[in-house]
């Protein structure tokens, strides 16, 4: 008996060989996926806030006090962000997106790290004006890194929870065609531009205060930024340069910062 040739010599592909097709992820995929990035991410911003302490221990002051008051700067800040947060809660959630209200937010931040400045330079005039900066800006950075840590892990909670709202977000995501990997990434170095932005505008207040305008507009320009990309969909988000401002105005911040310490 003759036998029967396979099918590849029919030329008929094998229906269960899927080589060399590139299947979307599906839901459970992107859930998946989100869970195991924000999880990692949730770990990785506790081990900056270490690394930026071990980094600046060479810049140290007389007191650690000087750490205290950049957290208590911090912290004041976020119930700034809180304050307004609950005032358009109860008001109306068009000011969410109101660049007014965002720059009264802004100048107001920046108001409270020229007050912090003021007063360090009040109780340990003997510091070097540069060290002084370094650590009250670290210290307002580290509130905003626990601040990201306890998103992050709230987020990854809900996103793991079968809820209307994890549903939605992962439709939103792959319709965008947004993926997990990219989501994480943009995520830290929105923190990392606020992180450099803390540090660099309070180095230049307190190198000069006239600067704070500079900080200020700086501060709005990056939330300027982030109501442009609200006003855009999920899949306009992803591929705009937009994305990147809140980091690079970080950078550039940080980076004027360090030319002024060593300029001064």
């Amino acid at each position: 008996m003759t036998a029967t040739p396979p099918a590849a010599d029919h030329g008929c592909a094998d229906p269960h060989d899927h080589t060399g097709h590139d299947h979307p992820p599906t839901g459970a995929d992107l859930v998946r996926d989100l869970v195991r990035g924000l999880s990692v991410l949730a770990l990785v911003l506790p081990v900056l806030g270490l690394v930026l302490l071990v980094a600046i221990l060479p810049l140290a002051p007389s007191s650690v006090l000087v750490l205290a008051l950049g957290l208590a700067l911090g912290a004041v800040q976020l119930l700034v962000l809180v304050g307004t947060s609950l005032f358009v809660a109860r008001t109306r959630a068009r000011l969410a997106v109101n660049p007014g209200l965002m720059a009264v937010r802004s100048v107001t931040e920046e108001a409270l790290r020229v007050a912090a400045v003021l007063l360090a330079l009040l109780l340990w005039p003997g510091d070097s004006r540069a060290e002084l900066g370094v650590w009250l800006g670290a210290g307002a950075a580290l509130v905003w890194l626990a601040l990201a840590t306890a998103q992050t892990v709230s987020t990854r909670r809900r996103i793991a929870r079968p809820s209307e709202w994890s549903k939605n977000a992962v439709a939103t995501m792959l319709d965008a065609r947004v993926t997990a990997r990219s989501s994480v990434g943009m995520r830290l170095l929105d923190v990392l531009g606020t992180v450099f932005f803390q540090i660099g505008a309070t180095v230049l207040v307190i190198l000069a205060p006239v600067l704070v305008v500079g900080t200020a507009v700086l501060s709005i320009g990056s939330g300027l930024a982030t109501l442009v990309l609200q006003r855009r969909s999920a899949a306009e988000r992803a591929r705009s340069l937009w994305a990147f401002a809140p980091f690079g105005i970080g950078v550039l911040t940080l980076g004027l910062a360090v030319l002024g310490m060593i300029a001064f």
